[in-house]
């Protein structure tokens, strides 16, 4: 009641001061106001809003600029009924925030046209016309779907081609729930081959991968191959052979919509990759206590590796698959097993 009072008596005062001068009321949420004098300023009008916005910011109760506040202005001012005419949009700044100073579209009874200062606000569809020139565009990398963060499962293919299973290598049978790897892509770069909805996308990340051993068994390595033999001593509470790689791909990918955030997309390629470490990791229980050790060596893993991937997805989440076109093993050293997986990438 008393906001209403205050505002009603500054809007009659403004009534009466606007016969002998120019000023304009604003309003801040609802509740504090402020008056522009713009006697002597008529062609000064954005610059005032700009001072009178910082002096209103500068009080301790909105020293939060996280804070969304919408500014209501009254009618435009006229000067010896010649109404003023500033630009439909206003920009400013304050601290790190965008500041918006929007004509409304809707003229009241006496012709004259509204105006809203919105600040750190989506311009919306309708408002469009409005949108602030500085707003950024989206870059080219924002149509590439490489770089980020992904979980996926681990298995592997037979040479046939089917999933391997205990009957193609007892001690590389995996225990599929905690066969779990991860990818860090940290770069890409984009190429456009048609605008925004078709390019190609190079990059580079890492690949960690975990397959955890379901049979307790120990990894035996020598110059020739890689075998496993049953281990009757302790029992294994986690046997699992790691391998990280280095990869780079090179993608082609397919986007349907100008907007990253809207459109939906679909990559298809090879992804290639060095293997850059490998261990042998085991734990197990000895008279109550948690014993735990750790081998590295190559294995006889292949240094090389090469997938054929797709990635389908919507704005930044994607799902993945991979399927390997070299062996996991150097020829000859090892079972003839593809590495194969599926996962969740979101990009950055």
């Amino acid at each position: 009641m008393k906001h209403s009072f205050i505002l009603f008596i500054l809007f009659l005062s403004s009534t009466i001061w606007s016969q002998q001068s120019k000023s304009r009321i604003i309003t801040i949420n609802g509740n504090d106001t402020t008056i522009i004098d713009l006697d002597q300023q008529i062609g000064q009008l954005d610059s005032i809003i700009e001072s009178t916005m910082l002096k209103v910011f500068s009080d301790s109760s909105y020293s939060n600029l996280n804070q969304k506040f919408e500014i209501i202005i009254d009618t435009l001012i006229t000067s010896n009924s010649k109404e003023l005419n500033p630009e439909d949009t206003t920009k400013l700044k304050l601290g790190n925030k965008r500041i918006m100073i929007i004509e409304d579209k809707q003229i009241d009874k006496k012709g004259d046209r509204d105006r809203r200062i919105i600040i750190d606000e989506d311009v919306t569809k309708d408002e469009k016309i409005f949108k602030d020139d500085e707003e950024d565009e989206p870059e080219e990398n924002d149509f590439a779907h490489w770089a980020g963060i992904g979980i996926f499962s681990n298995g592997f293919s037979n040479s046939a081609g089917k999933i391997a299973s205990k009957d193609d290598s007892y001690f590389l049978e995996l225990d599929y729930t905690k066969s779990i790897g991860f990818n860090l892509n940290l770069l890409e770069k984009r190429f456009p081959v048609y605008k925004e909805y078709i390019g190609v996308t190079t990059g580079l990340g890492f690949q960690f991968n975990h397959y955890a051993l379901k049979n307790n068994v120990d990894l035996n390595v020598s110059k020739d191959s890689t075998f496993g033999t049953e281990n009757t001593t302790l029992d294994f509470r986690k046997n699992a052979l790691r391998a990280t790689y280095l990869q780079a791909p090179l993608l082609l990918e397919f986007n349907t919509n100008s907007d990253p955030e809207k459109s939906w997309h679909l990559s298809a390629g090879v992804v290639g990759g060095i293997r850059i470490g490998s261990s042998w990791k085991t734990k197990w229980e000895d008279d109550g206590k948690t014993r735990k050790e750790k081998v590295k060596s190559n294995f006889n893993l292949n240094p090389f590796q090469a997938y054929a991937t797709a990635i389908v997805g919507y704005h930044n989440v994607n799902l993945y698959v991979n399927y390997g076109l070299t062996q996991l093993f150097e020829k000859g050293k090892g079972p003839a097993f593809s590495p194969v997986n599926a996962g969740v990438l979101f990009n950055f």
